[in-house]
């Protein structure tokens, strides 16, 4: 059950805003909507994102949300670095088992979203359904069983770990699975790992578990080379962000070096060792297009 963030004006958050951590054990997509952003375009997807999640617990339907306000809402102590760095939403992004699809076609559906069957042909090839608002005001992206973009997520028997978003591990590799990273996405990497520290083993859900990710990247070397070439970028990049303080800078580039040091310490499988060989002559990763 989403229980609501008791919300003090006084306390650390957003501009003016913030959150009792002590009996916030989930997040509270109203409370940012209604508190967190001053941008009308933000307020609307956040808006949509609580009615979607609102609906689908009261109708027993298993959708997480992913993407840029999966982050936010699993941030609520710093959320504000979003604002801090500019970080726009642009559409709303859920993760779900391929045996929920009627049920979550249905409750898009009934909040007023539509599809074309060419589109959804078209994005079937990436395990994706597309909605939009049928007044073209939100697109949504929907993934069935896993992420497949240049490296694969695999959410199978993952989603029921966490709520209202997909756990920390696969937020992670959300976006670390990403060989042309940018900027929106470094920048919400550097808020999740402000404020979530990591584990080398399952320590509760407000810790990155680790070894959910060394288990897969240690039989994937291409996964491997895209994601820890990712966090060295990260910590270069993060110096050019100077809205932040040197605390914060300091924290997350720990944090990610730590990451790195589990990733390099785990054993490796012979698969991986013979592809490392070849390294980079051979691409390593799924080009993906658009759809």
């Amino acid at each position: 059950m989403i229980r609501a963030l008791q919300i003090h004006v006084t306390q650390v958050g957003f501009r003016g805003v913030s959150f009792d951590l002590q009996s916030a054990t989930t997040r509270d997509v109203r409370s940012l909507s209604e508190k967190a952003t001053n941008d009308d375009k933000d307020r609307t997807f956040l808006d949509e994102t609580s009615k979607i999640i609102e609906a689908a617990e009261n109708n027993d339907v298993l959708l997480r949300v992913m993407g840029s306000i999966a982050f936010k809402l699993h941030c609520p102590q710093f959320s504000y670095m979003s604002d801090q760095m500019n970080r726009k939403l642009t559409d709303i992004d859920f993760a779900s088992y391929s045996s929920e699809m009627n049920s979550v076609d249905q409750l898009l559906r009934d909040l007023d979203y539509t599809t074309q069957s060419y589109v959804q042909l078209a994005a079937a090839s990436v395990g994706r359904s597309i909605y939009w608002k049928k007044d073209n005001s939100v697109h949504i992206d929907v993934f069935w069983d896993k992420l497949q973009m240049n490296h694969t997520v695999n959410f199978r028997g993952r989603l029921e770990t966490d709520e209202p978003t997909i756990p920390l591990p696969e937020l992670l590799q959300e976006k670390f699975q990403i060989v042309k990273i940018n900027w929106k996405d470094i920048k919400d990497v550097v808020m999740l790992l402000r404020e979530h520290d990591v584990a080398e083993k399952d320590s509760g859900r407000e810790a990155v578990d680790l070894s959910i990710i060394s288990k897969v990247l240690s039989n994937d070397w291409g996964y491997y080379y895209t994601f820890t070439q990712n966090i060295k970028e990260t910590q270069t990049r993060i110096q050019e962000l100077t809205m932040l303080s040197e605390n914060d800078k300091a924290t997350v580039t720990a944090r990610l070096t730590r990451v790195l040091e589990t990733i390099e310490s785990a054993r490796k499988s012979a698969k991986w060792t013979l592809r490392s060989k070849i390294g980079t002559k051979r691409i390593w990763y799924t080009e993906v297009g658009e759809v």
